[in-house]
């Protein structure tokens, strides 16, 4: 059976591809637009792997409500949502140096409650951690606290940057459901 070239599609057509959870279509979607959404997204945030995973998140969030997309301008679609992940991790990083200085001024404290709310947010963090295959865990190890590029710990694992990137997304995103179960806690601590 010969393959249609997917560049003759209309993008209501690779939208139908891809509710038939067609990887050979996101790929190509993918291929197509990465690079120019990176950019859009450096703009924004200053910062290569920030942007990046900007980007994976789009793309991961795009396959995962693939069955209810109908998008004339896939490009457009695209490019709007970097554009409103961006300026959201913009928020959240403007966030993060308000509370920056509380988190210093936590640390320099002695107070008992403050001091085991952040132990057992440790904890969770930790157990989060132990619940990932070795391979994860160490990648994610690898990239925040040896703070490896995806490109180098790729190369430890032999696997593409894309894939690792992939990985790190999952992985983030795991502890990001560990972490909402003990939002309390980080209210707590950050209040």
């Amino acid at each position: 059976m010969k393959r249609i070239a997917l560049d003759t599609f209309t993008d209501l057509e690779l939208c139908d591809l891809l509710r038939e959870s067609s990887h050979r279509t996101l790929k190509y979607i993918y291929d197509k637009h990465w690079q120019s959404l990176y950019q859009h997204s450096y703009k924004f945030l200053k910062d290569e792997e920030l942007a990046k995973d900007v980007v994976q998140e789009v793309f991961f969030d795009f396959w995962k409500r693939r069955e209810e997309l109908k998008i004339d301008n896939i490009r457009a679609y695209l490019f709007q949502s970097v554009r409103f992940q961006s300026l959201k991790n913009l928020r959240r990083l403007d966030n993060l140096d308000i509370h920056e200085v509380h988190f210093e001024n936590f640390l320099s404290s002695n107070n008992t409650q403050e001091q085991l709310d952040f132990d057992e947010l440790n904890l969770v963090i930790k157990n989060s951690l132990n619940e990932l295959p070795e391979k994860y865990r160490q990648m994610f190890e690898m990239s925040k606290f040896e703070h490896l590029s995806n490109k180098e710990i790729a190369e430890r694992f032999s696997l593409s940057t894309r894939t690792v990137e992939w990985y790190l997304l999952k992985i983030s995103k795991h502890l990001k459901t560990s972490l909402a179960y003990c939002s309390h806690l980080l209210i707590a601590l950050f209040a």
